[in-house]
């Protein structure tokens, strides 16, 4: 299992684009890599983009729940972007999307 973590800056938004797999196997890379962006980029908004990813199990949801949350309390934004239908409803099953903005656009520019 992979999992690729891609930083690109747009119009002062950081968007992180996340593809493969996030598992118990990749939780130490995805951590590792939420927590360089932030930072790098303090005070900055962020959009997560899974999009590209095929697996995102709990404790991978839980990760994004933890980072979104340390940037709420200092009044940063954090979006998800989310097309994809199974993994759509993993957050909605979870509750994600009830704490997370979650979007649904395949249009997007992240």
């Amino acid at each position: 299992m992979q999992l690729h973590v891609e930083a690109i800056v747009n119009e002062g938004v950081v968007v992180l684009r996340l593809s493969g797999e996030v598992a118990l196997s990749t939780l130490p890379h995805l951590s590792d890599m939420l927590n360089k962006a932030t930072q790098e980029h303090p005070n900055t908004p962020f959009v997560v983009n899974v999009n590209d990813l095929t697996l995102l199990d709990d404790a991978g949801i839980g990760i994004l729940m933890g980072f979104a949350g340390k940037l709420r309390t200092s009044n940063i934004s954090c979006v998800v972007v989310c097309s994809q239908a199974s993994i759509r409803s993993r957050l909605a099953t979870t509750g994600f999307d009830l704490a997370v903005s979650v979007i649904d656009d395949t249009n997007s520019k992240y």
